[in-house]
């Protein structure tokens, strides 16, 4: 049977059937988690003080008022140790440690992994194409233990050791604490909880004053005697955790301010990116030809089938039919963006809403040219 003319014979509810399916279809792979399953993958150590960030996690606190007064804190100066061991050193990604993230994030503190390097900046230049000055460390993949990082800053620059021994120091940068109402801790994760680190972290302790290089490596010595954050409270810091409450979901500060981080069950997003775009992501290697093809492909078995279902229709529904299908794609790719925001597995791109969109169209430009080509020799027309 020639099969322009069994097309022909194919009813309308076939064709709305048929629509139905691969509309069904694109939902199921658009909005699919990917990985995620919506609870917050932190766990507590059993052996030792700490918490493990397997996989979609984070932890935070509340925001604090002490970061109206960051001003006074930038000019003194600030330290920051923490003890940490990853558990994956070969993604080529930027996966949040620790920040504090007052709302923008072109002034949020953030510790980042990036493959085996600890990066420690200000602000969003997470692929460094901005040139954004940051002080940066070689984490050691072959130690069973955890690692102890300490970062200090202030007038005279900013240092970075590791173990206690001086590896950096950046005299031309000065990290600062975001000021704002609504600045906040966060660790394992970004507000937005696309950037997941893994692996352990079993202490942290902020001083709102430089350390110097002595204290540094006393501080060392008496975490690897006990491998506990305890010792910090002679020295009064202004946060301390120690991870040691085992279980529920509360990090108390030890410090005696009431700034505890929280562990919820579900994972929590503070921020979604809807619709984001960067020409940084466009870079043009498989990876992203492949989304590309993905994207722009996936769309047009949807486009067809809706043509030809307004085709099968007839009047204003043909007349119209590339038009509404073009429109109708649009709004199918923009609810799924627009959903993917709130799943850290997936991402809101407008580059994949543009993609979807130009597949329906192309797919409906399919069906029309079809019908075009039958009027004129006579082989195929979907009119009744």
């Amino acid at each position: 049977m020639d099969f322009y003319k069994y097309l022909k014979k194919i009813s309308l509810k076939c064709w709305v059937a048929l629509t139905i399916a691969v509309f069904v279809a694109i939902l199921f792979f658009g909005l699919r988690p990917r990985g995620y399953h919506f609870s917050n993958d932190v766990t507590w150590l059993s052996k030792s003080p700490g918490i493990r960030f397997k996989g979609y996690g984070i932890a935070y606190t509340e925001p604090f008022k002490v970061m109206k007064k960051a001003g006074d804190i930038n000019a003194n100066g600030f330290s920051i140790e923490v003890a940490l061991k990853p558990s994956i050193y070969h993604e080529n990604r930027f996966n949040f440690l620790f920040s504090i993230h007052n709302g923008d994030d072109g002034k949020q503190l953030v510790f980042g992994q990036y493959g085996s390097s600890l990066i420690v900046m200000n602000g969003d230049d997470y692929d460094y194409s901005r040139k954004t000055k940051r002080i940066t460390i070689k984490l050691s993949k072959d130690l069973a233990i955890a690692q102890f990082v300490t970062v200090t800053t202030g007038k005279d620059g900013t240092s970075i050791y590791l173990d206690g021994r001086l590896i950096s120091t950046q005299r031309g940068l000065t990290l600062k604490i975001p000021e704002g109402e609504n600045a906040r801790l966060l660790l394992g994760n970004s507000v937005y909880g696309k950037n997941s680190w893994q692996g352990d972290v079993v202490g942290l302790t902020v001083y709102w004053h430089p350390l110097s290089e002595q204290d540094v490596e006393t501080h060392f010595e008496h975490w690897f005697k006990d491998r506990s954050f305890l010792f910090s409270e002679k020295y009064k810091p202004d946060m301390l955790y120690v991870f040691d409450e085992k279980n529920g979901e509360v990090v108390m500060n030890r410090a005696g301010k009431n700034i505890d981080f929280h562990i919820p069950s579900k994972m929590k997003i503070f921020k979604n990116k809807i619709l984001s775009f960067s020409w940084s992501s466009l870079t043009f290697n498989a990876e992203f030809f492949e989304d590309v093809m993905i994207n722009l492909i996936g769309f047009i078995p949807l486009g067809f089938f809706l043509k030809a279902t307004f085709v099968k229709a007839g009047g204003s529904y043909e007349r119209h039919g590339i038009l509404i299908t073009v429109v109708l794609c649009f709004f199918v790719s923009l609810f799924i963006e627009i959903y993917q925001a709130w799943i850290p597995s997936r991402s809101s791109d407008v580059l994949d809403l543009a993609l979807n969109t130009l597949g329906g169209g192309v797919g409906a430009y399919c069906g029309w040219r079809r019908e075009g080509k039958a009027k004129d020799d006579g082989r195929w027309t979907m009119d009744d």
